[in-house]
């Protein structure tokens, strides 16, 4: 619980001091209104996707099915391999550019999934991650400051471990 309230503190200390730059680059009222705007519209859009949960490596469905018989073919999918439940899924999409891996075979895009209830994208997403022997990925659907904020938040636990190792090699050679 330590660790994870100081990685809060530092998220918290990060986004203060990148609005308190903002504020003191331009003049004062109008950049408080440019940061209070963009944290409701972060807020908001944090809200609109609760209920979605991105799933990686879901097969692209034929290159011939029309746009709406691929998202059909892809909810089969999720239903037949993965056993959601065709009821709780509003709609789904892939996002990304189609690309080609280095054989010519097509590359899964993520399939983004809408549920109709908050409870059943907290399921998916906590209870089933790397669902299926680690074949399909099962993530929560991040506005783009989590996911800057998450990226920070690894970034200093990797440096941290590294900083933990070095220690301990110093203390091995220390003793030998």
């Amino acid at each position: 619980e330590e660790v994870v309230e100081s990685q809060k503190k530092t998220v918290e200390k990060i986004v203060t001091d990148g609005h308190k730059q903002v504020i003191e680059a331009t003049n004062g009222p109008v950049a408080i209104k440019e940061v209070c705007k963009n944290l409701n519209m972060e807020n908001i859009e944090r809200e609109n996707r609760k209920k979605n949960v991105i799933i990686s490596n879901v097969p692209e469905p034929p290159v011939h099915l029309s746009g709406e018989a691929r998202k059909t073919s892809d909810i089969d999918y999720l239903c037949q391999e993965l056993d959601m439940d065709r009821g709780d899924i509003v709609t789904c999409f892939r996002t990304g550019k189609m690309q080609k891996d280095n054989n010519g075979a097509v590359k899964p895009r993520p399939v983004i999934v809408i549920f109709k209830k908050e409870e059943t994208a907290n399921f998916w997403h906590n209870d089933k991650r790397g669902f299926k022997s680690n074949s399909h990925w099962v993530n929560p659907d991040l506005c783009k400051a989590d996911r800057e904020a998450q990226y920070f938040l690894r970034q200093e636990r990797r440096k941290r471990q590294q900083q933990l190792e070095e220690k301990k090699k110093k203390e091995k050679v220390a003793n030998n």
